[in-house]
C-alpha cells in the first residue's frame, strides 16, 4: 500500500477516474431506466377491483425483451467498471516501467489520456469480453433467485431439503462470481503488461498466482485490512462530524443518528470508489514486480517499499526450506 500511495501521489489525475465512471454510470442508468419504463408499459392493462394500481399483462416477447434489457444493464455496468480497472492498470504499468518512482528518466511518460487510449482503443475487446463473463455470471445468479422466488411462491418454501440445496447452489454461484471477477482483474493487468488477449492473459495470471501464491496471499490480506480500516475510519469520522454539526446548528433535533447513518452510507460509497484505486494499483505493482523478477536481464528497479516487504516474505518462506535441507544433510552424515 505504501508503493500504491507513491503511485497515486505522483499521478493525481488517476483520482478523477472514479468520478468519471460514476457520472457515466448514473447517466446511463437514467437512460436505461427511461427505456425500461417504456418497455414495461408494453402490454394489456387490466384493472382489478380494490386495487390502486393496474396490472400489465405482458406477451412472451415483452418478457424476453425485459430480460435482455436487464442483461444489457449488467454488461454495460461491468464494462464501465472493468474499463476503469484497465485504465488504472495501464497507468500503473507505465509508472512502474518508466522509472517514475525514482523521479528520473521519463517525465510525462505516464498519462491519463494515454491510458484511456490504451483501454478504449487497443484493449476494448478484452474489456468487453471480461465484462461479458461477469455479466453472464450475474445474470445466472439473478435467474436463480427468480426461480427460487417462484418456487417459494408455489407454497413449498418450508421444505428443508430444498432450502439446503438452494443455499449450496447460492454459495457456489457466489464463489463463481468472485472467481470470475478476480481472474478478470488479473487478466486486465497482464494485458496492460504484455499487450495480450483476454484468454492468454487470464491463463498467464492464473499460473503466475499459483507460482507466487504466498506473495499474493500476503499482499491481498494486508490490502484487505487496510481497505477495511480506511473505509471504517472514513465512515465513522463522517458520521461523528455529522452528529456534531447537527447538534451545533440544530440543537432542537433530538435524534441525529438517522442523518448520520445516511451520511455514513454515502461516505462508504465514496471511500469504496477512491480506495479501490489503491487496492488495484497495489495488485498491479505486484504483478509488475514479479514479471520483472522472472524476466532474465530486466533492469527495472523495484520500488523500495515493495522490495523491503517482499524480501521479508521471501526470507520467511526460505526458513522452512533451509531447515529441511539441514535435516537431510544431518541424516546423510549419520
Amino acid at each position: 500500500m505504501e508503493v500504491a500511495s507513491d503511485f497515486v501521489s505522483g499521478n493525481l489525475s488517476v483520482i478523477t477516474l472514479p468520478l468519471m465512471s460514476y457520472l457515466i454510470v448514473v447517466l446511463f442508468f437514467a437512460y436505461w431506466l427511461t427505456a425500461a419504463v417504456y418497455v414495461y408499459s408494453v402490454g394489456e392493462v387490466e384493472f382489478k377491483q380494490g386495487s390502486f394500481l393496474p396490472n400489465i399483462v405482458w406477451a412472451k416477447e415483452t418478457r424476453y425483451i425485459l430480460w435482455y434489457f436487464l442483461f444489457g444493464l449488467f454488461w454495460v455496468f461491468s464494462f464501465f467498471i472493468c474499463q476503469q480497472q484497465m485504465i488504472i492498470a495501464c497507468m500503473t504499468v507505465q509508472w512502474y516501467f518508466s522509472g517514475q518512482e525514482e523521479n528520473s528518466d521519463a517525465p510525462g511518460s505516464v498519462g491519463l489520456f494515454k491510458s484511456i487510449k490504451w483501454g478504449m482503443w487497443y484493449h476494448a475487446g478484452t474489456v468487453a469480453f471480461g465484462s461479458f463473463l461477469i455479466a453472464v455470471v450475474t445474470m445466472i445468479r439473478v435467474v436463480f433467485e427468480y426461480l427460487v422466488k417462484q418456487y417459494e411462491a408455489s407454497g413449498a418454501k418450508e421444505n428443508p431439503v430444498m432450502k439446503a440445496i438452494f443455499c449450496c447452489i447460492r454459495g457456489m454461484l457466489y464463489l463463481l462470481d468472485q472467481y470470475v471477477k478476480f481472474i478478470s482483474k488479473s487478466a486486465f493487468i497482464q494485458t496492460a503488461i504484455h499487450n495480450s488477449s483476454f484468454c492468454e492473459s487470464a491463463i498467464n495470471s492464473f499460473y503466475l498466482i499459483i507460482r507466487h501464491a504466498g506473495r499474493f496471499t500476503s499482499a491481498g490480506s494486508i490490502g484487505f485490512i487496510m481497505m477495511f480500516l480506511g473505509k471504517g475510519t472514513i465512515m465513522s469520522t463522517s458520521a461523528y462530524l455529522t452528529i456534531l454539526l447537527i447538534k451545533s446548528v440544530h440543537p432542537d433535533v433530538s435524534q441525529p443518528f438517522l442523518p448520520a447513518f445516511l451520511v455514513a452510507m454515502a461516505a462508504y460509497v465514496v471511500a469504496s470508489l477512491f480506495l479501490s484505486i489503491f487496492s488495484f494499483s497495489c495488485t498491479t505493482i505486484l504483478h509488475c514486480f514479479i514479471m520483472a523478477e522472472d524476466s532474465p536481464g530486466c533492469q527495472v528497479v523495484s520500488p523500495k517499499g515493495l522490495q523491503a516487504f517482499l524480501d521479508s516474505q521471501d526470507g520467511n518462506n526460505a526458513k522452512p526450506k533451509a531447515s529441511k535441507k539441514d535435516t537431510a544433510e544431518a541424516n546423510a552424515v549419520e
